[in-house]
């Protein structure tokens, strides 16, 4: 076996272990010595990765590369509920996966943040574009520009994902938490869209 190989399957070995740990402890509650427990010598450890965030960042980049190459290979037509059915889909049969992007989406690492916005980049942007599409379909009311829509779709995303990060959500399993979260947001992008109220013409 060529060395490059060899060096390629240690790295995998240890995102593998990586992702199991950070998946079911989150980046506070994972330690370094737990990954290693599972097999993994920990010289050989930090020979590739030099330290506990470098190696929860590269499970991160997984994460989000995994989630972003699979919505690419969905027909999706522009509909939002099959964009959402879709995402949901990822989500439920990637629980590694989902759990760290919903931590970077929730409650990312105070010292990690920066690099874990520039690792979502491109999931936000399937968001956005996503909503674009939408925008592009429907008729906008009088006086609302697409720019002022998308920044009110921005704004309305960041109060709902805070609301998940109340108390009242943190003894929820994870699995119940994430599909409230997804349905949640299904209804609440439908209502920023086509409005809560039925307008009549008033006499």
């Amino acid at each position: 076996m060529r060395k490059e190989e060899k060096t390629e399957l240690t790295r995998e070995r240890i995102l593998i272990a990586a992702m199991k740990e950070f998946g079911e402890n989150g980046y506070a509650g994972s330690s370094l010595n737990s990954i290693c427990a599972s097999g993994i010598p920990k010289g050989l450890l930090y020979h590739n990765f030099n330290s506990k965030d470098a190696l929860y960042l590269a499970c991160m980049e997984r994460s989000f590369g995994r989630y972003v190459e699979f919505m690419g290979g969905q027909d999706r037509e522009n509909d939002l509920n099959k964009y959402m059915d879709a995402r949901f889909r990822f989500f439920r049969e990637n629980e590694q996966e989902a759990r760290l992007i919903f931590e970077a989406i929730l409650q990312p690492p105070q010292p990690l943040r920066e690099r874990i916005l520039s690792i979502k980049a491109e999931f936000e942007e399937l968001n956005r574009r996503m909503y674009l599409n939408v925008l592009t379909q429907i008729t906008l009311r009088e006086g609302v520009s697409k720019e002022e829509a998308l920044e009110y779709f921005t704004f309305v995303q960041t109060m709902f994902n805070g609301y998940f990060c109340s108390p009242a959500y943190d003894n929820m399993l994870f699995p119940e938490k994430m599909k409230k979260h997804e349905e949640r947001l299904r209804r609440i992008l439908d209502y920023m869209i086509y409005g809560i109220a039925e307008r009549r013409n008033l006499k």
